[in-house]
């Protein structure tokens, strides 16, 4: 395996792809020679199409395809796995908005006003689209590789949830910066807006996803409740407290699986671009849900899965349940 870190040439900053030593492609299990991870956040449809097709450098590497069609070139490809669309949909500009609303705005100006229409108009025909001609293209640079469609597992999934719904934080809203949702809970958001945000945008983007994949043939998953019950601020788990060290960690069962609000030196928890994703324990879930996932359907006839976990168990607790 390899592409796990290096420096933006552009921010210089370190990890400017952020890729995780535990992602969930190294960390699946799958039982190949190499697994590779071309992931790049911040990645847009268009840092994945081939240069031939309009694909554009990003963060001083070339479109993932053409990193794609040289390994393909080289080896026998089982597996391309796409996380893909949030980007282009500006799921992070959203969620920035709303943290921004919650902690400088007037007290009940909700982000998902002033976001809704424009969400629901992209998922309709302009996000879709883009997907579908990234998996076009995959599809030709494997085949100009010489892997015919079909001696490869090309699929799609998408996004784990990373807040509860409002029923489900541990912390009362309370508004701004006193609220206990921004310190210590690192989880600034309205109930409306977190609601919104769970069950309509990250809903809507796994129906279109799944709606893709039916469109074009491909394999889903589905990681929309993944992390339920262990996203930012949850009740019923926690963050790290004083004595618990990498090596002596909080264990998974009772751990938040998403980092918390990073912002600043009063809430250090890597870069401020890596908020609302997985942690370690994220990524070894989401690691636990692509091998069993890759396990049905390089063998079964059933394209489709939810992976869900385990109520009171870490990331070995994930499963998975055909969707109809």
């Amino acid at each position: 395996m390899y592409g796990t870190t290096y420096l933006d040439p552009t921010t210089k900053k370190e990890n400017g792809c952020h890729r995780s030593d535990v992602a969930e492609i190294a960390t699946s299990g799958i039982p190949v020679d190499y697994k590779v991870n071309l992931a790049c956040s911040g990645a847009e449809t268009v840092h994945v199409l081939p240069a031939a097709a309009g694909g554009q450098d990003f963060k001083g590497q070339r479109p993932q395809a053409d990193q794609l069609k040289d390994l393909a070139a080289k080896y026998d490809i089982k597996l391309v796995q796409l996380s893909i669309s949030g980007n282009d949909l500006g799921f992070s500009k959203i969620i920035e908005d709303c943290v921004w609303q919650f902690l400088y705005g007037p007290v009940g100006r909700y982000c998902w006003k002033k976001w809704d229409w424009t969400v629901k108009q992209a998922l309709a025909k302009e996000i879709p689209e883009k997907v579908g001609n990234v998996v076009d293209r995959i599809r030709s640079v494997m085949r100009q590789s010489g892997h015919r469609d079909g001696s490869y597992v090309l699929a799609i999934q998408s996004y784990p949830s990373p807040v509860p719904l409002s029923s489900s934080y541990r912390y009362a809203q309370g508004s701004s910066f006193t609220s206990n949702r921004y310190a210590p809970g690192g989880c600034p958001f309205y109930d409306q807006d977190t609601n919104w945000a769970r069950k309509d945008v990250v809903n809507s983007i796994a129906h279109m996803l799944e709606g893709v994949a039916d469109k074009k043939n491909l394999h889903y998953l589905d990681l929309q409740w993944a992390a339920q019950g262990h996203e930012v601020c949850a009740d019923g788990v926690r963050q790290a407290k004083a004595g618990e060290t990498l090596t002596s960690p909080t264990p998974g069962r009772n751990a938040e699986w998403m980092r918390f609000l990073s912002a600043g030196a009063a809430r250090p928890q890597g870069q401020k671009e890596e908020s609302f994703h997985p942690n370690s324990y994220g990524q070894l879930a989401l690691g636990r849900c692509l091998g069993a996932f890759y396990d049905k359907v390089a063998s079964g006839p059933h394209r489709k899965y939810e992976c869900l976990n385990s109520p009171g168990q870490g990331p070995e607790g994930m499963h998975l349940k055909p969707l109809a």
